[in-house]
C-alpha cells in the first residue's frame, strides 16, 4: 500500500458505498416490480373492457341478458375508462421501468467502484473520494426524479402477497451485501494491485 492511502478512510467509503449500492439494488427491484404490476393492471383492464363490450353487444343483438345489464355494463365500462384516463397505468409502467433501468445502471457503477476502483492501489484516496461523491450525487438526483412506488403497488405486495414477501423484497442480508462487492466486506482483505 502506498503512503497516500488510509485504510480507515477506504473502509468508511466502502461501508457507505455498500449501503448506497444496496439501496439502489432495492429501488431498482421495487421499480421493476411496480412497472410489471402496472403493465399487468393495464392488460387486465383492457380484458375487462373487451369482455364487457362483448357482453353488451351480445345483449343488444340477442337480448339474451337481463335488461339491467344494458345499464350496468356501460356504467362499468365508463368507470374503468375513467380510471384508466386518470391513472394512466401504461405511463406509470414506463416511468417505473425507466427509473428501474437508471437505478440498475447506478447499482452497476457502485459495484464496479466497490470491486475494482476502491481496492486498487493505483487509485489515490482523493480519487476515491471524488468518485464516491459523484456516485452519491447521482443517487440523490435519481431519487428526486424517480416515481413514487408506495401507492397501489405497495398495497398489492403487502396485502395480496403478504407481509413476508414485502420484507423479502425490501430487506438485504449480509450475504447479499457481500455479493454486491463480489467478496466479503471485511476490510482486512488485501487490496488489488
Amino acid at each position: 500500500m502506498t503512503g497516500d492511502q488510509d485504510p480507515a478512510f477506504r473502509d468508511r467509503i466502502r461501508k457507505n458505498a455498500v449501503i448506497k449500492a444496496d439501496s439502489a439494488c432495492n429501488t431498482y427491484n421495487q421499480h421493476f416490480l411496480a412497472a410489471n404490476f402496472y403493465r399487468w393492471l393495464n392488460r387486465f383492464l383492457d380484458t375487462v373492457l373487451f369482455t364487457a363490450s362483448l357482453l353488451l353487444v351480445s345483449q343488444a343483438v340477442w337480448t339474451a341478458w337481463p335488461r339491467w345489464t344494458t345499464i350496468v355494463l356501460p356504467l362499468g365500462m365508463a368507470v374503468i375508462t375513467g380510471y384508466r384516463r386518470a391513472a394512466k397505468p401504461d405511463n406509470r409502467a414506463e416511468r417505473f421501468r425507466k427509473s428501474a433501468k437508471q437505478h440498475h445502471a447506478l447499482f452497476d457503477d457502485y459495484r464496479d467502484f466497490l470491486m475494482v476502483t476502491l481496492p486498487s492501489n493505483r487509485v489515490t484516496d482523493a480519487e476515491i473520494e471524488e468518485t464516491s461523491e459523484e456516485l452519491s450525487e447521482r443517487r440523490k438526483e435519481l431519487n428526486l426524479e424517480c416515481p413514487d412506488a408506495s401507492s397501489l403497488w405497495y398495497y398489492w405486495i403487502k396485502y395480496v402477497r403478504g407481509e413476508e414477501k414485502l420484507q423479502e423484497q425490501i430487506s438485504t442480508t449480509p450475504e447479499m451485501r457481500e455479493a454486491i462487492v463480489g467478496r466479503s466486506t471485511d476490510p482486512s482483505q488485501e487490496p488489488l494491485d
